[in-house]
This record gives C-alpha cells, structure tokens and sequence, in this order.
C-alpha cells in the first residue's frame, strides 16, 4: 500500500523539479496549481519516469481510489490510505484558500463537503488527511519546497467550524426583516430590493495560516536551499506504515527526521509527539 513515505522517497531522488504548466484557461495560477496536483500524483505512484501514458494510467488507478473534482475536496486517496489536498502558493506566507471547506482533521464518509463519487469509491468511514503545499517561484515553475502536514495536527475537531457556521446562520434567521433561507453555506437572503428580484448568497472563505508560519517554531526551514521539502507527521501515525517504507527512508544520509512535538489543535497545552522529516538540496 502506498503512503506519504514513499512520496517523500520518490521526489528525494528527482532531478526535474519544475512544475508542468498544463495548457488551456487564461489563469496561471490555476494551470501551475493543476501541474502541482499532477507533480504530487506522481510522487504517490511512482510514475516521474513512466512515458507510456496507457501504463502510467494503470498504475494511477492501482494507487487511488479516486482522483477529486475541482470543486469539493479532496484533491486524492490512497486506495486503503489516507487523503491528500493539495493547495499550491507563490510566497512562504501566502495564506491557504480553502474556500466554502473548512479545515480538517480527518475526511469522514458521510460528510456534506465531500460529492457521491468520493463517497463510494472504496468501503471506508474516515481518513487521516495530509495537507501538501507547494511553493512555487512567482514568475516561473520551479518548486521551491513542498510541505507534507498532517490534518491532525493542523486543524481542530469539525465542531470549531461547524459551531462558528451555525453561530452565523442562527443569527440571520434571527434578524428582522429579512428573508433569510438555510444553505449548506452559512445561507441565503432573498427579495433584498423592492422589485424582489435580487438575492444574497452568503458563503464562507475560509483561510489557513500556511505551515511556514503555523510550524515555525518546529519545521527548520532553510533559507538557502536551492529546494527542499517538509513533513509533519504523528509519531503514531509514523510507526503504522510498513518497516519497508521506514527503512527506506531511513537509510538515505540526505533525508533528516527529527523527533520532535507540536501543539494540539483542540488544545495547545496538550503536545502531540511527531516526526519531521525534511529534505534539502
């Protein structure tokens, strides 16, 4: 089974670190965003090296259980692994767009965020779920770093963001004067003008501080690599993967993991042992 380990491996021993560009669409931000997502596709199978697209497919389709849509997360899962959402920036400090989806800690099955498709693609209840942000230069394609996090270990129980969205609903539909209809957003207020032909759609944009900041009292991040990467893993969750993967690893010189503990999202008191692994070039 395939996890973050091997992705970690697999990027370590690339040449190439530029992101494709996928061609169509005016907005370069979104077509290097895409080519991002292709760049961490093929560091989870496997395929930097494969040409023949007719295999590379079949090995994608051996890897995952379902490739996300646009517009609801995630972005892959691992077929009986866990969730990846991918999310590209262009500055160390740029915060994270997560738009109508709030963080998560884990990808649960019967969540509303999440389409029919992602649902039913294999037989499962909930995943563990790795942020991973990539850092490319404004005005090219390199890959300057790409952060592996764990959502455990970056955004709290679903009721912080869940209680905040009905906080705000509840208050609407409490206002005089207004008429004011429950969404799957935080909601919707109708008739605004006198004619009752104009409405307010209200929806939430969420935003998370990137893990350069979030991290940095942990991550090491150097200034002068040429590019490197960072992951911040539970140590639980490091010890579950097979000792093949770890070993592998393990024994390369130029990857460093560190024991190390980061506050709990639910309770900064509370600190959570963990791994960072970090590579640098």
């Amino acid at each position: 089974m395939t996890n973050i380990l091997n992705a970690i491996y697999n990027i370590s021993k690339l040449n190439n670190l530029e992101v494709e560009e996928i061609k169509g669409g005016g907005n370069r931000m979104v077509n290097l965003g895409e080519g991002l997502e292709i760049f961490v596709k093929n560091a989870f199978a496997g395929t930097y090296e494969d040409l023949d697209k007719k295999a590379k497919i079949a090995k994608f389709s051996d890897v995952f259980s379902y490739e996300g849509s646009k517009r609801t997360p995630p972005d892959l899962m691992l077929k009986g692994g866990d969730a990846i959402e991918v999310k590209k920036v262009e500055t160390l400090t740029s915060e994270l767009q997560l738009n109508s989806s709030y963080p998560k800690n884990k990808l649960f099955s019967d969540s509303k965020l999440i389409n029919n498709h992602c649902r039913t693609c294999e037989d499962w209840r909930e995943k563990d779920i790795i942020y991973t942000i990539g850092h490319v230069l404004k005005k090219s394609k390199k890959l300057s770093s790409i952060w592996f996090v764990y959502g455990s270990l970056y955004a709290a129980d679903p009721s912080t963001y869940t209680s905040l969205k009905h906080t705000l609903t509840e208050s609407l539909e409490n206002t005089n004067n207004i008429n004011f209809s429950p969404t799957n957003e935080i909601g919707r207020v109708n008739y605004v003008d006198p004619l009752r032909i104009t409405n307010l759609r209200i929806r939430g944009m969420w935003l998370l501080k990137p893990p350069f900041k979030a991290f940095d009292y942990v991550h090491r991040y150097s200034k002068e690599a040429n590019f490197q990467y960072i992951a911040i893993i539970p140590k639980s969750k490091y010890y579950s993967f097979d000792e093949a993967s770890r070993n592998q690893i393990e024994q390369l010189e130029t990857i460093k993991i560190y024991d190390d503990k980061v506050q709990n999202p639910n309770n900064p008191a509370h600190l959570i042992d963990c791994k960072i692994i970090r590579y640098q070039r």
